[in-house]
């Protein structure tokens, strides 16, 4: 299945446990999408999850330098989940960043405001030349 997929499971999964009422598990939460769609690569949709809930103060500061006039708390929480996750896979994978990036621009498109993807995209690109 292909990875885009996973990246959109993973940004869902992301937001769900960031809801304020949640407390459901990152085992749980990626449970509920096995029940949905049993042919995702969830070795990959658990790495990512787990690897931002797991590094995200060392994410935040990352691209906190990169906000230029935002703090991280000040961002809509899909551009917030959206951030971490590229940053991540940028510094902890060996995906094409070009490749991160355009996915990330996508999911921004697809779940955020209208053009909060230039936004994403200025801010992983000051990261990616770091």
């Amino acid at each position: 299945m292909s990875r885009k997929l996973a990246r959109s499971q993973a940004f869902q999964t992301l937001f769900q446990l960031e809801t304020k009422n949640s407390e459901l598990t990152i085992d749980e939460a990626i449970r509920f999408i096995k029940e949905d769609d049993p042919d995702l690569d969830f070795d990959f949709i658990h790495w990512l999850v787990s690897g931002v809930k797991d590094h995200e103060s060392v994410l935040d500061e990352t691209i906190s330098p990169h906000l230029k006039g935002w703090t991280i708390p000040r961002l809509l929480k899909t551009d917030r989940i959206i951030l971490r996750m590229a940053t991540f896979e940028i510094i902890h994978s060996d995906t094409p960043k070009k490749v991160i990036m355009n996915e990330a621009i996508e999911l921004a498109k697809q779940y955020s405001d209208d053009d909060h993807y230039r936004f994403i995209n200025g801010v992983l690109s000051n990261i990616n030349k770091d």
